[in-house]
């Protein structure tokens, strides 16, 4: 199914955001994830997060774990099976698509912001498919003055950018969390 090396990168990213300077507990928390919603992780990588949302939604609520690789989905469909998982689904997402189930109550991105081409195309998207109430994570990194992969390679977004974006996208700031010391947290909502 994948080969030990994509295993072991597979492996890495759980591990990665399990970490406790990445806080996903809080994370969890801030989200105020209600049993039976609807929640999207967009960018699932390993699945870490999806099978956090899959604990809190219970089994009338559903996740689904959505990514460009089909080798993290191919691992996530693995994981379900051994762990008797019944709300998670797949998606794979395609460069420039990505159709989803309305009505959902929450989209989760983190760390993926700053791989998006066209941010305010892909915000105004996604906006069709969220509940009334819905909800729009993002958590990404910020650049920082460290030399680190994160700053050398361009992997974060100025929370300036990500706010002026959602905005022009027709979203507003619901909150916003200042416990992630590498990273910005907000949670939008459509106008």
């Amino acid at each position: 199914m994948f080969g030990s090396s994509k295993l072991k990168k597979i492996k890495k990213l759980n591990e990665k955001a399990s970490k406790p300077e990445f806080k996903s507990t809080e994370i969890i928390k801030s989200l105020k994830i209600r049993e039976n919603d609807k929640i999207v992780d967009i960018g699932c990588g390993g699945g870490y997060f999806t099978f956090k949302f899959s604990d809190e939604v219970g089994e009338n609520g559903l996740v689904y774990a959505v990514d460009m690789e089909p080798e993290y989905l191919d691992y996530v469909k693995s994981e379900t099976r051994i762990k008797g998982v019944k709300n998670i689904e797949t998606v794979l997402a395609e460069e420039n698509s990505l159709e989803l189930e309305n009505d959902l109550n929450l989209i989760f991105l983190r760390n993926v912001f700053h791989h998006i081409p066209e941010p305010l195309s892909y915000f105004n998207h996604l906006k069709q498919f969220l509940a009334p109430d819905g909800r729009i994570v993002i958590i990404d990194y910020k650049k920082t003055k460290k030399i680190n992969f994160v700053n050398l390679f361009g992997h974060y977004t100025s929370e300036e950018d990500i706010l002026n974006v959602m905005e022009k996208g027709g979203y507003v700031v619901l909150e916003k969390f200042d416990f992630l010391s590498s990273q910005s947290f907000t949670i939008f909502k459509k106008e």
